[in-house]
């Protein structure tokens, strides 16, 4: 997709986060818009940096449990859905849900599932399922393939062997059945980009992610792990996996590199530029979150939360959505959340949702960047 495409078929996001996050913000609690649905606890791999798959499983929504809980008109102006877990695609019935979903919301306009894509045909059969809907209704899909390595790195990182190579089977099986990952490409198929989430244990195999993936035409999304027991239940990890001194520098200078690949379509360098600042200046992060402002977390038991640092709001099977996320003791959490945890937060859920609603920031980002150019006035770029 051209950048003048992308840019007019985003403008109606553009217009209206503008609007909202800048105007209407002030003025009272924004209607939810982005939903974070972690559809499953259960999960194959057992991740060094995340504990999910060692909670319970039990007490799971089913698809039908959803039908009456998604009546809530609270529903109604969501328009982003992110699909995670768990591994997502262990719900045997997430065509279903999908579908469901797809009916119930009647603004959705996006949806990401997120997978670590250690079962290739059933990820890929899914997948497929999952396309055919979206493109029946005019909603975008992206699939994000976590990779935290090459080859027994990732194998490492995810504590099962052979990981590395169900992974490229998988994405071996969605390129070839047409389903688009080179950007640019016409607008067909479906969209699939590599998610690497950084450790002290694999910040050396950083740069070999990013050449294995420029070799297949794929995008990497490279995410600075969190710790947070409410979510991935993995403070504990921390000490063993947080940055040495050294590897913070290290880790700057890579994030640096890639933030100058700054461009209008590459929101990302945003972030890469402002974590880069924290690392190396202890600045606070600049990089906007819809968490802040219209964002949300409702998972498979349905649990509600405004982000992953904070607590459990309330339960929508005794309470409607509405209610508990507009509720003042629960919108007083949220500012507590900012006040306390956003400083210093590295999640990058939503991200180019966020830059793009919040668009005077990531526009700044890109003129410094011009100026920075030799020449630049010259050659009319400013």
């Amino acid at each position: 997709m051209s950048k003048w495409r992308a840019a007019i078929e985003n403008a109606p996001l553009i217009a209206r986060g503008i609007y909202e996050y800048h105007v209407a913000s002030r003025l009272g609690p924004l209607p939810a818009r982005e939903w974070l649905f972690p559809l499953t606890y259960r999960c194959n791999s057992r991740c060094v940096m995340c504990n999910i798959w060692q909670g319970s499983h039990e007490d799971e929504l089913s698809t039908a449990d959803w039908e009456p809980i998604l009546a809530d008109p609270f529903f109604g102006s969501v328009q982003g859905v992110s699909l995670t877990g768990g591994e997502p695609t262990l719900r045997q019935d997430l065509p279903q849900l999908a579908e469901l979903l797809v009916r119930r919301l009647p603004s959705l306009r996006r949806m990401t599932l997120t997978t670590n894509a250690l079962s290739p045909p059933h990820v890929v059969q899914q997948c497929e399922q999952l396309q055919a809907l979206c493109a029946a209704h005019g909603i975008h899909l992206y699939v994000g393939v976590s990779l935290d390595g090459i080859g027994p790195l990732h194998d490492e990182m995810r504590n099962v062997p052979g990981a590395f190579e169900r992974v490229v089977t998988t994405l071996d099986g969605l390129q070839a059945r047409g389903l688009r990952s080179v950007p640019g490409a016409k607008r067909r198929g479906l969209p699939v980009g590599i998610n690497c989430t950084l450790t002290s244990r694999n910040l050396r195999g950083a740069e070999d992610v990013q050449r294995w993936c420029t070799q297949r035409g794929l995008d990497v999304n490279y995410i600075v792990a969190s710790f947070a027991d409410s979510y991935y239940g993995n403070t504990e990890t921390e000490a063993d996996l947080q940055f040495s001194a050294e590897q913070r520098r290290e880790l700057a200078t890579f994030l640096q590199q890639l933030a100058a690949r700054r461009s209008p379509g590459n929101p990302a360098a945003y972030f890469y530029a402002d974590a880069a600042r924290m690392l190396t200046r202890g600045a606070a992060r600049t990089t906007p979150c819809v968490f802040q402002k219209d964002g949300f977390i409702l998972d498979a038991r349905g649990d509600m939360q405004y982000c992953m640092y904070g607590h459990i709001l309330g339960n929508v099977r005794n309470q409607s959505a509405g209610t508990l996320f507009r509720a003042p003791e629960n919108m007083a959490h949220r500012q507590e959340i900012i006040t306390r945890q956003c400083a210093t937060c590295t999640i990058t859920c939503f991200l180019e949702v966020g830059l793009a609603k919040d668009l005077c920031r990531f526009t700044g980002f890109l003129l410094r960047g011009l100026r920075s150019v030799p020449g630049a006035k010259r050659r009319g770029l400013l």
